[in-house]
């Protein structure tokens, strides 16, 4: 909630005047959401918590560009999604060295599962869960960006606007997509109930 909003801002506040300790307290309020984040957008446990760790290297290395004026959720979630991003573009770059197929799907198919990812308790044992993971998967890329921001962890457009720095409108434009493409994909789901 906010009074959480505020302690954060103030704690980055503390930690830029060399507050050490102020960052365990910030990794503690932000590590769920982010972990949660980084899982929506690269579909895997392991590589979710590899890169939910490098969001909190960056939030210490950057401390200093931080202004406190802004939002402190706001920011973090923006060095969140290009630590995402970046990510991606490696394992894209790695996987291109295996496989030159053209139009092969971005999750690479000779990617070996890992045993970590236990995809389905993490998000509930429902099929029902699994079933609209498997379609928020399927979203194009800045898609399912917008809809995590917005539907996961509550942000609004305008905030959702800021991180993906594009315009009001196209990120109406994307969550408005977004759900379409679920409602379509869910059709069989709608009629036993969800909403």
């Amino acid at each position: 909630g906010t009074a959480m909003q505020h302690r954060d801002e103030q704690l980055m506040s503390d930690l830029q005047s060399g507050a050490r300790d102020a960052m365990q307290e910030i990794f503690q309020n932000n590590k769920g959401r982010i972990l949660n984040f980084c899982f929506g957008l690269l579909g895997n446990r392991a590589d979710a918590e590899d890169v939910a760790g490098e969001v909190f290297l960056a939030v210490m290395k950057y401390k200093d560009y931080y202004n406190p004026e802004r939002t402190f959720s706001t920011w973090l979630f923006t060095i969140a999604r290009n630590q995402c991003f970046n990510h991606l573009r490696r394992r894209k770059q790695t996987a291109s060295l295996w496989s030159n197929a053209p139009g092969s799907d971005h999750r690479e198919s000779w990617d070996v599962p890992d045993e970590r990812d236990q995809t389905r308790e993490i998000l509930a044992a429902q099929e029902r869960a699994l079933h609209v993971r498997q379609a928020i998967d399927k979203l194009p890329y800045q898609q399912k960006e917008a809809l995590l921001l917005k539907q996961y962890q509550g942000f609004s457009y305008a905030e959702i606007s800021q991180i993906l720095q594009c315009s009001l409108a196209q990120v109406k434009i994307l969550i408005f997509r977004a759900k379409q493409q679920l409602r379509n994909d869910l059709a069989s789901f709608i009629r036993e109930g969800l909403q």
